[in-house]
């Protein structure tokens, strides 16, 4: 009897202590929601209605699971759907947190920066500015002279003397004067090295060159004022440039802008509409006064002059930017596992054979990929193409499961190699309308063309260029009206 008793007690005992850790793991449930409730609000990407209904829906659930407890195998069952649904608010924690921080990193930047150097050639002994400070500086006497005049500034101060200088009308005069001894430094802006190693004959200027003091210069992107974040409701038409590069480090750092690309979206007839312009292209820079230079060098002088180049060239008011450093992208798409690319043409890029069709390709293939041009007989007009493939099939594998596997590592890609002018509020914006209106996209891609030809550049002097056709142009801007006045419309290359 005394035994029956003792294991009534215990068993009574065993009960409570089971509801006691039902209800303990229901309040930590709570918790946990509210926590969950706070960081999505923080994220601002659900729209509140939907919010609180599954802010309400998981609370009926805790509750129901707490009622629950006053039985044994219902309190079991609802204890192990307490747990997991613990485990899945705190991952959601996680990756809203991990969202948030990427989203705020890469959006709303408003800011460049130029690297302004010292360079000496290779086999020269000087190891730093002390080193030449009796040296012939190379200046060029226009191209980027605010910040060549600050860093010779800075540099006088250091050595607590004035440096000797001589001025350059191009940067092709200047090299060869180091080349041939009549100065033995230069000041130079590093964006400007490509510019010398595509002319034939200087393919090996980085190599011959080497840095013995830099500086970075920070300045202020000039975009179109918002005082407040933009709301969609359905009627807008959007415009982003996309500028890709491949320099190394931050995309805030100014260089060569080799992808360029328009992109407007009508959001009342979903439709997005991308206009690719050769990297070549010869046209006025916003700040060359009429003079024309090849598109990619406006990238030198800041994304700002590269969105209003191409806004001048289109005559349309861009609204933000997107800058695309896509060195970077080598850690998304391996992320990713991968991306599969379509290839117009069977050809071989360094020590990679791309088949005409599709490839499977890891992120140092698909960099090569949308670097070459000169596998192809349109050269950079096939580059531009292949580039918009690289683009889209990443936006495809971004679609697919590959993403949430890997969702951690591609964030922290994306946010390392692409930063925006538009806000967060407004990139949030953005996602509510599309989940208030889950239609499709049609997206259509249009590029211009141009001719080969050889002629004087603001920034180089001679050099390839490719002069617009300007039909190719005309037919873009036609496009570009049609999206503003909410047609329809249909793209033929």
């Amino acid at each position: 009897m005394d035994k029956e008793k003792s294991s009534n007690n215990s068993n009574d005992k065993t009960k409570k202590t089971l509801k006691i850790v039902g209800y303990v793991m229901c309040a930590i449930a709570v918790i946990t929601l509210i926590v969950t409730a706070i960081f999505a609000i923080k994220l601002n990407v659900l729209p509140t209605p939907l919010l609180v209904i599954l802010v309400l829906i998981v609370a009926v659930l805790i509750g129901i699971f707490a009622v629950c407890q006053k039985w044994l195998i219902p309190g079991m069952i609802t204890k192990v759907l307490s747990f997991a649904m613990i485990l899945v608010m705190i991952f959601g924690c996680f990756y809203m947190h991990k969202t948030h921080s990427a989203l705020d990193k890469m959006t709303g930047v408003t800011t460049q920066i130029t690297n302004i150097h010292v360079y000496v050639l290779t086999e020269d002994p000087a190891q730093n500015l002390s080193d030449v400070a009796n040296y012939q500086f190379g200046i060029l006497s226009a191209l980027d002279r605010e910040n060549t005049d600050k860093v010779i500034k800075d540099i006088n101060s250091e050595l607590k003397k004035e440096i000797a200088t001589t001025e350059y009308a191009n940067i092709l005069e200047m090299v060869d004067a180091l080349y041939n001894g009549e100065i033995q430094a230069i000041v130079l802006n590093s964006a400007y090295i490509n510019f010398v190693a595509d002319t034939p004959g200087y393919e090996n200027f980085e190599s011959r060159i080497r840095s013995i003091s830099s500086q970075e210069i920070v300045e202020e992107v000039e975009v179109s004022d918002k005082d407040e974040a933009r709301e969609y409701t359905g009627d807008e038409v959007i415009s982003v440039y996309i500028s890709g590069n491949d320099c190394e480090g931050t995309p805030e750092i100014n260089g060569n802008s080799d992808v360029n690309i328009l992109m407007i979206a009508n959001l009342k007839t979903r439709q997005i509409l991308l206009i690719s312009t050769p990297r070549d292209f010869y046209v006025p820079l916003s700040i060359s006064n009429g003079q024309k230079d090849k598109l990619t060098h406006a990238g030198a002088y800041g994304i700002d002059v590269s969105m209003d180049t191409i806004g001048m060239l289109y005559d349309v008011e861009i609204d933000d930017y997107v800058k695309v450093n896509f060195t970077g992208f080598i850690e998304i798409i391996d992320a990713l596992g991968g991306i599969t690319v379509y290839s117009e043409f069977d050809f071989n890029s360094a020590d990679i054979h791309y088949n005409k069709g599709y490839n499977d390709l890891t992120g140092y293939q698909a960099l090569l990929f949308a670097r070459n041009r000169g596998a192809f007989q349109d050269g950079d007009r096939q580059r531009g193409k292949n580039q918009m493939a690289v683009i889209e099939a990443m936006i495809k594998k971004m679609a697919t499961s590959d993403m949430l596997k890997n969702y951690t590592e591609v964030l922290d890609g994306v946010s390392d190699s692409m930063i925006t002018s538009m806000s967060y509020q407004e990139i949030v914006n953005l996602v509510k309308f599309q989940l208030d209106n889950m239609q499709s996209w049609e997206v259509l891609k249009y590029s211009v063309n141009g001719y080969d030809s050889t002629n004087t550049t603001y920034s180089l002097g001679k050099a390839y260029v490719m002069e617009p056709d300007y039909e190719t142009v005309d037919k873009a801007k036609e496009y570009i009206k049609q999206m503003y006045e909410g047609k329809k419309i249909t793209v033929t290359q």
